[in-house]
């Protein structure tokens, strides 16, 4: 990525994350959570001296985005019941001023100072769209500069033209920026949300979704004002915004998630420069073999014969799990922890087909999806015994647990799970076997093909 923008990305606010207001009901968001987490380290790590922060939450104007300018912002929860959840950050002054002169000529930005917001009856204050992502930000230990800004509702395209001011301005001045482009899909996922349903809020989603794992803004450009209406939300002048920022520059995307358990959109997309995401495309003829598995499956109802060219590796037996995603959320994962077929090839086969119609926790997956399917195939090495957790690293080792025919595997480096402990709670958990129950546990390493 040229320039000076060393992360961005895309963060829903909903206060329900935050612990001390959500408690146990976190649980029901938990992917989300993961995800913001692991994104904030991921920003921590590339160094931002200042986050710009677009929040859709504070004042907004018709006729155009506007910008916060005074020499701190502080706020808090007060208006969820926790004035005592509370941040301050000092604003970057000098970037501020240089956005406001840069954009004076392209676009209509308004100067929101305390003047200006006592116009308004407002006072200039951190709002929830800001303070929830910036909550696991502060907590991953940024302690720099913010700038905030809030888009206009009524010419999408400014917010873009906003975002590539942002970070010309941040390139002249030298200035370590990040992009917390703040915002929620679809408010209107369910039958039991309380904003109401459309059948089109799951295809907003997607579009949405779709857009930024493509790196493309053609799934936006086709959506109406009245399809935008019917589906009601609130981060798609946030998009345009990140889309802006990140005009002309290559990135890639380490976190993508995307779920909406209580009927709002919760969309996560972190991007970084291109060499920053960590996948390996190697031997990457293992997930073309599961696409088309599962292609020819959804198609014809057979499975296909391993091809005749496979490398040597894939003739030899092993273990096989094969996991789909789809716009970051988990869609289906089946596995076989020691060899069942006569190849590592037809294990493939078979299990990226039963991952795509026999994983019980999710309905099969039907023709239209293959292409938002994101797949990742783990050839497992021979499981060997351990005597104990401490023989465990979560991010080298996977874990088995074993009681009579009672089996629970958990696979190794997943987000979110860095104690040895946890891990064999949660593949115990899987298992049905209780926390004092006597196991046996193996643990194996992974070979990861994405």
């Amino acid at each position: 990525m040229k320039g000076l923008l060393t992360a961005a990305g895309l963060f829903p606010h909903p206060p329900i994350m935050v612990p001390e207001i959500g408690g146990k009901e976190t649980k029901k968001i938990q992917q989300t959570m993961d995800a913001v987490r692991k994104s904030m380290k991921l920003i921590m790590e590339t160094d931002p001296e200042t986050v710009i922060v677009m929040s859709p939450h504070n004042l907004c104007l018709p006729s155009g985005p506007a910008i916060f300018i005074k020499e701190n912002l502080a706020g808090d929860l007060m208006y969820f019941g926790h004035p005592e959840v509370s941040m301050e950050f000092s604003v970057d002054q000098e970037l501020a001023e240089a956005v406001m002169k840069e954009a004076e000529p392209v676009i209509p930005l308004f100067r929101m100072d305390e003047a200006a917001a006592k116009k308004f009856g407002r006072k200039i204050e951190i709002d929830w769209g800001m303070f929830v992502p910036m909550y696991f930000l502060k907590k991953a230990a940024f302690k720099g500069n913010v700038l905030l800004f809030s888009p206009c509702f009524t010419n999408y395209d400014m917010n873009k033209v906003l975002g590539e001011i942002v970070t010309n301005c941040a390139e002249k001045l030298g200035r370590r920026i990040a992009i917390v482009a703040s915002g929620d899909l679809s408010h209107r996922l369910t039958k039991d949300s309380p904003n109401g349903y459309s059948p089109d809020g799951i295809v907003f989603d997607r579009g949405v979704m779709k857009a930024l794992e493509g790196k493309t803004m053609e799934p936006l450009l086709t959506m109406t004002d009245d399809f935008i209406e019917r589906i009601g939300m609130c981060g798609l002048p946030s998009v345009y915004f990140l889309f802006g920022a990140l005009s002309g520059k290559e990135w890639s995307i380490p976190v993508l998630s995307h779920e909406g358990p209580f009927g709002v959109g919760y969309g996560v997309c972190l991007c970084l420069p291109e060499k920053a995401d960590g996948r390996k495309e190697a031997h990457d003829i293992r997930v073309r073999l599961a696409r088309d598995s599962i292609a020819e499956y959804l198609k014809t109802g057979k499975l296909p014969k391993p091809p005749a060219d496979i490398p040597e590796e894939l003739k030899e037996r092993a273990g096989v799990f094969v996991s789909l995603h789809e716009f970051g959320a988990l869609r289906g994962c089946i596995g076989t922890i020691l060899p069942v077929r006569n190849s590592a090839a037809e294990e493939i086969i078979h299990n990226a087909k039963a991952a795509a119609s026999e994983d019980p926790r999710f309905p099969p997956v039907n023709p239209y999806e293959l292409d938002d399917l994101d797949i990742s195939v783990d050839v497992l090495s021979a499981p060997e015994p351990i005597s104990s957790e401490g023989d465990l690293d979560p991010k080298i080792y996977g874990v088995i647990v074993e009681r009579g025919f009672r089996r629970g595997l958990l696979l190794p480096d997943l987000p979110g799970i860095t104690d040895p402990r946890e891990q064999v709670e949660i593949a115990r958990r899987k298992a049905g076997i209780g926390a004092d129950e006597p196991v046996k546990m193996y643990r194996f390493t992974v070979r990861r093909y994405y």
